[in-house]
Protein backbone atom coordinates (compact mmCIF):
# COMPACT_ATOMS: atom_id res chain seq x y z
CA UNK A 1 0.00 0.00 0.00
CA UNK A 2 1.12 3.54 -0.78
CA UNK A 3 1.14 5.62 2.41
CA UNK A 4 -0.14 9.00 1.23
CA UNK A 5 -0.47 12.50 2.56
CA UNK A 6 -2.66 15.09 0.84
CA UNK A 7 -1.74 18.77 0.82
CA UNK A 8 -4.79 20.84 -0.09
CA UNK A 9 -8.33 19.78 0.76
CA UNK A 10 -10.26 21.82 -1.78
CA UNK A 11 -12.63 20.80 -4.54
CA UNK A 12 -10.25 18.66 -6.59
CA UNK A 13 -9.55 16.58 -3.48
CA UNK A 14 -13.15 16.13 -2.34
CA UNK A 15 -14.60 15.71 -5.83
CA UNK A 16 -11.98 13.41 -7.39
CA UNK A 17 -8.99 12.36 -5.32
CA UNK A 18 -10.76 10.89 -2.30
CA UNK A 19 -12.96 8.72 -4.54
CA UNK A 20 -9.90 7.67 -6.54
CA UNK A 21 -7.93 6.71 -3.44
CA UNK A 22 -10.77 4.50 -2.24
CA UNK A 23 -11.28 2.90 -5.66
CA UNK A 24 -7.56 2.34 -6.32
CA UNK A 25 -7.19 -0.35 -3.68
CA UNK A 26 -3.50 0.52 -3.27
CA UNK A 27 -3.46 3.73 -1.20
CA UNK A 28 -3.64 4.30 2.56
CA UNK A 29 -4.39 7.92 3.46
CA UNK A 30 -2.38 8.70 6.59
CA UNK A 31 -2.32 12.51 6.77
CA UNK A 32 -3.98 15.61 5.32
CA UNK A 33 -3.14 19.31 5.43
CA UNK A 34 -4.97 22.54 4.58
CA UNK A 35 -4.81 26.10 5.88
CA UNK A 36 -8.61 26.30 5.90
CA UNK A 37 -10.02 24.79 9.08
CA UNK A 38 -13.40 24.10 7.48
CA UNK A 39 -11.97 22.23 4.50
CA UNK A 40 -9.60 20.29 6.74
CA UNK A 41 -12.46 19.25 9.04
CA UNK A 42 -14.61 18.23 6.06
CA UNK A 43 -12.00 15.86 4.65
CA UNK A 44 -11.05 14.51 8.08
CA UNK A 45 -14.69 13.76 8.75
CA UNK A 46 -15.21 12.14 5.36
CA UNK A 47 -12.13 9.92 5.54
CA UNK A 48 -11.50 9.31 9.22
CA UNK A 49 -7.80 9.94 8.57
CA UNK A 50 -5.73 9.78 11.72
CA UNK A 51 -3.72 12.98 11.28
CA UNK A 52 -4.73 16.44 10.05
CA UNK A 53 -2.78 19.69 10.27
CA UNK A 54 -2.83 23.28 9.07
CA UNK A 55 0.89 23.47 8.26
CA UNK A 56 1.95 21.13 5.47
CA UNK A 57 5.49 21.05 6.82
CA UNK A 58 4.12 19.01 9.74
CA UNK A 59 2.74 16.48 7.27
CA UNK A 60 6.06 16.31 5.40
CA UNK A 61 7.92 15.65 8.66
CA UNK A 62 5.96 12.46 9.33
CA UNK A 63 7.89 9.23 8.81
CA UNK A 64 4.72 7.29 7.89
CA UNK A 65 4.08 9.47 4.81
CA UNK A 66 6.02 8.12 1.82
CA UNK A 67 4.28 10.13 -0.92
CA UNK A 68 2.22 13.31 -1.14
CA UNK A 69 -0.51 14.52 -3.45
CA UNK A 70 -0.22 18.28 -3.90
CA UNK A 71 -3.72 19.56 -4.67
CA UNK A 72 -3.29 23.30 -4.17
CA UNK A 73 -3.53 26.27 -6.57
CA UNK A 74 -0.71 26.32 -9.16
CA UNK A 75 1.27 29.16 -7.56
CA UNK A 76 2.17 26.83 -4.66
CA UNK A 77 3.14 23.75 -6.68
CA UNK A 78 6.83 24.39 -7.21
CA UNK A 79 7.62 25.37 -3.63
CA UNK A 80 5.62 22.50 -2.12
CA UNK A 81 7.09 19.93 -4.50
CA UNK A 82 10.63 21.06 -3.70
CA UNK A 83 9.88 20.96 0.04
CA UNK A 84 8.44 17.44 -0.30
CA UNK A 85 11.51 16.22 -2.20
CA UNK A 86 13.76 17.78 0.42
CA UNK A 87 11.96 15.68 3.03
CA UNK A 88 12.37 12.50 0.96
CA UNK A 89 8.77 12.19 -0.26
CA UNK A 90 7.57 11.02 -3.65
CA UNK A 91 5.18 13.50 -5.28
CA UNK A 92 1.98 13.47 -7.30
CA UNK A 93 1.34 17.13 -8.15
CA UNK A 94 -1.77 18.58 -9.75
CA UNK A 95 -1.29 20.39 -13.03
CA UNK A 96 0.78 22.30 -13.83
CA UNK A 97 3.80 21.03 -11.92
CA UNK A 98 5.19 24.60 -11.85
CA UNK A 99 4.26 27.88 -13.49
CA UNK A 100 7.54 28.27 -15.36
CA UNK A 101 9.91 26.05 -17.29
CA UNK A 102 12.63 27.10 -14.85
CA UNK A 103 10.48 25.88 -11.97
CA UNK A 104 10.09 22.46 -13.58
CA UNK A 105 13.83 22.29 -14.19
CA UNK A 106 14.52 23.06 -10.53
CA UNK A 107 12.18 20.22 -9.56
CA UNK A 108 13.87 17.86 -12.01
CA UNK A 109 17.28 18.69 -10.57
CA UNK A 110 16.02 18.08 -7.01
CA UNK A 111 14.44 14.65 -7.60
CA UNK A 112 17.48 12.61 -6.61
CA UNK A 113 15.89 9.25 -7.36
CA UNK A 114 12.45 10.15 -5.99
CA UNK A 115 9.30 9.99 -8.11
CA UNK A 116 7.66 13.19 -9.30
CA UNK A 117 4.52 12.39 -11.27
CA UNK A 118 2.71 15.36 -12.83
CA UNK A 119 -1.03 14.72 -12.37
CA UNK A 120 -2.62 14.38 -15.81
CA UNK A 121 -5.41 11.94 -15.10
CA UNK A 122 -6.79 11.65 -18.64
CA UNK A 123 -3.66 9.86 -19.89
CA UNK A 124 -4.87 6.92 -17.78
CA UNK A 125 -8.23 6.73 -19.57
CA UNK A 126 -9.06 3.15 -20.67
CA UNK A 127 -9.97 4.22 -24.20
CA UNK A 128 -6.67 6.09 -24.61
CA UNK A 129 -4.65 2.96 -23.79
CA UNK A 130 -6.55 1.15 -26.56
CA UNK A 131 -6.10 4.03 -29.00
CA UNK A 132 -2.38 4.12 -28.27
CA UNK A 133 -2.14 0.39 -28.95
CA UNK A 134 -4.00 0.71 -32.27
CA UNK A 135 -1.66 3.49 -33.39
CA UNK A 136 1.41 1.41 -32.51
CA UNK A 137 -0.02 -1.49 -34.54
CA UNK A 138 -0.09 0.78 -37.60
CA UNK A 139 -3.83 0.36 -38.17
CA UNK A 140 -4.38 4.02 -39.09
CA UNK A 141 -0.85 4.80 -40.28
CA UNK A 142 1.21 7.73 -39.10
CA UNK A 143 -0.76 10.25 -37.06
CA UNK A 144 -1.15 13.45 -39.09
CA UNK A 145 -3.48 15.51 -36.91
CA UNK A 146 -5.49 15.41 -33.70
CA UNK A 147 -8.56 17.48 -32.87
CA UNK A 148 -9.06 17.87 -29.12
CA UNK A 149 -12.07 19.63 -27.59
CA UNK A 150 -12.02 19.97 -23.80
CA UNK A 151 -15.09 21.94 -22.79
CA UNK A 152 -16.76 22.10 -19.39
CA UNK A 153 -18.74 24.46 -17.17
CA UNK A 154 -16.57 26.09 -14.56
CA UNK A 155 -19.62 27.27 -12.62
CA UNK A 156 -20.85 23.70 -12.14
CA UNK A 157 -17.47 22.68 -10.75
CA UNK A 158 -18.07 24.73 -7.61
CA UNK A 159 -14.46 25.63 -6.89
CA UNK A 160 -13.69 26.85 -3.36
CA UNK A 161 -11.08 29.26 -4.71
CA UNK A 162 -11.14 31.84 -7.50
CA UNK A 163 -7.54 31.63 -8.73
CA UNK A 164 -8.70 30.47 -12.17
CA UNK A 165 -10.89 33.48 -12.93
CA UNK A 166 -8.46 35.99 -11.41
CA UNK A 167 -5.61 35.00 -13.72
CA UNK A 168 -5.71 36.18 -17.36
CA UNK A 169 -3.96 32.91 -18.28
CA UNK A 170 -6.18 30.79 -16.03
CA UNK A 171 -7.80 28.73 -18.77
CA UNK A 172 -4.38 27.86 -20.18
CA UNK A 173 -3.17 26.48 -16.83
CA UNK A 174 -6.48 24.79 -16.10
CA UNK A 175 -7.46 23.13 -19.40
CA UNK A 176 -4.50 22.95 -21.76
CA UNK A 177 -2.62 20.40 -19.60
CA UNK A 178 -5.49 17.94 -20.23
CA UNK A 179 -5.30 18.54 -23.97
CA UNK A 180 -1.51 18.52 -24.34
CA UNK A 181 -0.92 15.48 -22.11
CA UNK A 182 -3.33 13.34 -24.14
CA UNK A 183 -1.94 14.69 -27.42
CA UNK A 184 1.55 13.78 -26.22
CA UNK A 185 0.58 10.12 -25.88
CA UNK A 186 -0.76 9.79 -29.45
CA UNK A 187 1.17 12.46 -31.40
CA UNK A 188 4.28 13.44 -29.45
CA UNK A 189 5.25 16.39 -27.29
CA UNK A 190 4.06 19.84 -28.36
CA UNK A 191 6.79 21.94 -29.94
CA UNK A 192 5.38 25.04 -31.65
CA UNK A 193 2.34 27.35 -31.37
CA UNK A 194 0.98 28.10 -34.83
CA UNK A 195 -2.12 30.16 -34.00
CA UNK A 196 -4.10 31.09 -30.91
CA UNK A 197 -7.24 33.12 -30.21
CA UNK A 198 -9.55 33.58 -27.26
CA UNK A 199 -12.81 35.12 -26.09
CA UNK A 200 -14.43 36.27 -22.84
CA UNK A 201 -18.02 34.98 -22.93
CA UNK A 202 -18.86 34.82 -19.23
CA UNK A 203 -15.82 35.78 -17.17
CA UNK A 204 -13.56 38.83 -17.16
CA UNK A 205 -10.67 36.68 -18.34
CA UNK A 206 -10.39 34.41 -21.38
CA UNK A 207 -12.85 31.55 -20.96
CA UNK A 208 -12.81 30.10 -24.49
CA UNK A 209 -9.59 29.38 -26.35
CA UNK A 210 -8.66 27.92 -29.73
CA UNK A 211 -5.09 27.00 -30.62
CA UNK A 212 -3.24 25.30 -33.45
CA UNK A 213 -0.06 23.56 -32.28
CA UNK A 214 2.58 21.42 -33.96
CA UNK A 215 4.21 18.44 -32.24
CA UNK A 216 7.75 17.11 -32.46
CA UNK A 217 6.49 14.42 -34.87
CA UNK A 218 5.05 17.07 -37.22
CA UNK A 219 1.43 16.29 -36.33
CA UNK A 220 -0.98 19.23 -36.11
CA UNK A 221 -3.16 19.74 -33.03
CA UNK A 222 -6.48 21.58 -33.31
CA UNK A 223 -7.27 22.48 -29.69
CA UNK A 224 -10.44 23.95 -28.19
CA UNK A 225 -10.73 24.81 -24.49
CA UNK A 226 -13.86 26.19 -22.84
CA UNK A 227 -15.22 27.00 -19.39
CA UNK A 228 -18.74 27.83 -20.61
CA UNK A 229 -20.16 24.65 -22.18
CA UNK A 230 -23.29 23.28 -20.47
CA UNK A 231 -22.51 19.58 -21.01
CA UNK A 232 -18.85 18.64 -20.49
CA UNK A 233 -16.92 16.93 -23.27
CA UNK A 234 -13.40 15.81 -23.99
CA UNK A 235 -13.69 14.77 -27.60
CA UNK A 236 -10.56 13.41 -29.28
CA UNK A 237 -10.37 12.73 -33.03
CA UNK A 238 -7.11 11.29 -34.38
CA UNK A 239 -6.49 11.34 -38.14
CA UNK A 240 -3.85 9.06 -39.60
CA UNK A 241 -2.60 8.33 -43.10
CA UNK A 242 -4.89 5.30 -43.39
CA UNK A 243 -7.79 6.02 -41.05
CA UNK A 244 -8.78 7.53 -37.75
CA UNK A 245 -9.88 6.96 -34.15
CA UNK A 246 -12.37 8.95 -32.10
CA UNK A 247 -13.52 8.96 -28.50
CA UNK A 248 -14.99 11.21 -25.84
CA UNK A 249 -13.12 10.67 -22.60
CA UNK A 250 -15.65 12.66 -20.55
CA UNK A 251 -18.83 11.02 -21.85
CA UNK A 252 -17.60 7.42 -22.16
CA UNK A 253 -13.94 6.75 -21.33
CA UNK A 254 -14.36 3.05 -22.19
CA UNK A 255 -15.54 3.59 -25.77
CA UNK A 256 -13.71 4.38 -29.02
CA UNK A 257 -14.40 4.16 -32.76
CA UNK A 258 -11.85 3.08 -35.35
CA UNK A 259 -12.18 3.87 -39.06
CA UNK A 260 -9.78 2.04 -41.39
CA UNK A 261 -9.90 0.63 -44.94
CA UNK A 262 -13.41 1.95 -45.45
CA UNK A 263 -14.83 0.23 -42.36
CA UNK A 264 -15.90 1.78 -39.07
CA UNK A 265 -16.09 -0.13 -35.79
CA UNK A 266 -17.15 1.10 -32.37
CA UNK A 267 -15.86 -0.74 -29.30
CA UNK A 268 -17.00 -0.24 -25.73
CA UNK A 269 -15.18 -2.01 -22.92
CA UNK A 270 -17.99 -1.34 -20.46
CA UNK A 271 -21.77 -1.06 -20.64
CA UNK A 272 -24.26 1.56 -19.52
CA UNK A 273 -23.45 0.94 -15.85
CA UNK A 274 -20.56 3.37 -16.45
CA UNK A 275 -23.06 6.22 -16.34
CA UNK A 276 -23.71 5.52 -12.65
CA UNK A 277 -20.06 6.30 -12.03
CA UNK A 278 -20.27 9.36 -14.26
CA UNK A 279 -23.08 10.78 -12.11
CA UNK A 280 -20.83 10.41 -9.05
CA UNK A 281 -17.74 11.93 -10.74
CA UNK A 282 -15.91 8.58 -10.61
CA UNK A 283 -13.77 8.74 -13.72
CA UNK A 284 -11.63 5.58 -14.10
CA UNK A 285 -8.49 7.54 -14.92
CA UNK A 286 -8.11 8.89 -11.37
CA UNK A 287 -7.72 5.57 -9.51
CA UNK A 288 -5.54 4.25 -12.33
CA UNK A 289 -3.25 7.25 -11.83
CA UNK A 290 -2.79 6.26 -8.18
CA UNK A 291 -2.14 2.62 -9.15
CA UNK A 292 0.54 3.87 -11.54
CA UNK A 293 2.12 6.01 -8.80
CA UNK A 294 2.10 3.08 -6.39
CA UNK A 295 3.79 0.86 -8.97
CA UNK A 296 6.46 3.48 -9.68
CA UNK A 297 7.23 3.89 -5.97
CA UNK A 298 7.28 0.20 -5.04
CA UNK A 299 8.33 -1.55 -8.26
CA UNK A 300 9.97 1.10 -10.45
CA UNK A 301 9.42 1.61 -14.16
CA UNK A 302 8.88 4.51 -16.52
CA UNK A 303 6.38 7.25 -15.60
CA UNK A 304 3.57 7.67 -18.11
CA UNK A 305 4.13 11.42 -17.80
CA UNK A 306 7.63 12.69 -17.01
CA UNK A 307 8.95 16.03 -15.80
CA UNK A 308 10.51 16.47 -19.26
CA UNK A 309 7.04 16.03 -20.77
CA UNK A 310 5.80 18.71 -18.39
CA UNK A 311 8.61 21.06 -19.42
CA UNK A 312 7.64 20.71 -23.08
CA UNK A 313 3.97 21.33 -22.30
CA UNK A 314 4.73 24.30 -20.07
CA UNK A 315 6.89 25.97 -22.71
CA UNK A 316 3.96 25.88 -25.14
CA UNK A 317 1.46 26.88 -22.45
CA UNK A 318 3.52 29.92 -21.48
CA UNK A 319 3.61 31.03 -25.12
CA UNK A 320 -0.16 30.49 -25.41
CA UNK A 321 -0.75 32.59 -22.30
CA UNK A 322 1.51 35.40 -23.47
CA UNK A 323 -0.12 35.51 -26.90
CA UNK A 324 -3.74 35.15 -25.81
CA UNK A 325 -3.90 37.86 -23.15
CA UNK A 326 -3.40 40.94 -25.36
CA UNK A 327 -5.95 39.75 -27.93
CA UNK A 328 -8.84 38.76 -25.66
CA UNK A 329 -11.99 40.84 -25.96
Amino acid sequence: MLRLGIIGCGRVTTMFHLKAIEASGVVELVSISDKGEGQLAEVKGATGVGHACGDYHELLARSDVEAVAINTPPRFHEEMTLEALKMGKHVLCEKPLAQTVGGCERIKNAMGGLIVLPAHNYVYTPALYKMEEIIKQGTIGKVESVKLNFENNLGFYGSKTDFRTKDPKGIVEDVMPHILSVAGVVAGRPSKVLNVSGKCRKYDVCDNLQADIETVSGAKLDCTASWTRTIPTFAVAIKGEKGGITSDFAINPYSYTVESEGAKKRTSERGIDWYLDLAQFKHPSFPEQYRHLNKLVHEGGEPRITVDDEIAMLAVMNELGDRIVPGVK
